[in-house]
């Protein structure tokens, strides 16, 4: 087989799965451990999560100072709209303390809207110091709201 058939084999391949993938769609199970879609809370926190990345990568930087408070804008609506829906976890709760369980993680959410509200502050008034320091503390919210929330 010359090189030129390879390539063709590889190419025909390549598009065989990629085409696979786009009319069946991804595995039941895949990243987000559950069969099917997307919940729209898992949205909202992927927003969250790529957010945060992209803003440990420039709350530092005075030059991105408008672009990171829209940033934290976006931020803080899908921290916002997270309140308003309900973890799968939920499902997994004794019906009994399902109100008491959707309270608490509601009052998680505010809470992170709360630390998001602390950084746009400290980022306006050019506290780029105070902002890296209270973005450690949004680390440690959402690791304690995933703890509590997210369904294993």
């Amino acid at each position: 087989m010359n090189i030129r058939s390879s390539l063709l084999l590889v190419a025909v391949l390549a598009a065989t799965a990629l085409t696979a993938n786009a009319q069946y769609g991804p595995p039941p199970g895949g990243p987000g451990g559950h069969a099917g879609p997307d919940s729209p809370l898992e949205i909202q926190m992927k927003i969250l999560a790529r957010g945060k990345r992209q803003l440990t990568g420039q709350i530092a930087d005075p030059t991105k100072q408008q672009d990171t408070v829209t940033l934290i804008e976006t931020l803080k609506k899908a921290s916002v709209d997270s309140k308003a829906l309900d973890p799968r976890k939920t499902s997994t709760v004794p019906a009994a303390d399902q109100e008491k369980f959707l309270a608490a993680y509601r009052a998680q959410m505010d809470k992170l809207t709360d630390a998001f509200n602390q950084i746009e502050e400290a980022v306006k008034t050019g506290q780029y110091d105070k902002a890296k320091s209270l973005l450690g503390n949004l680390q440690s919210i959402a690791k304690e709201g995933h703890r509590d929330f997210k369904q294993d």
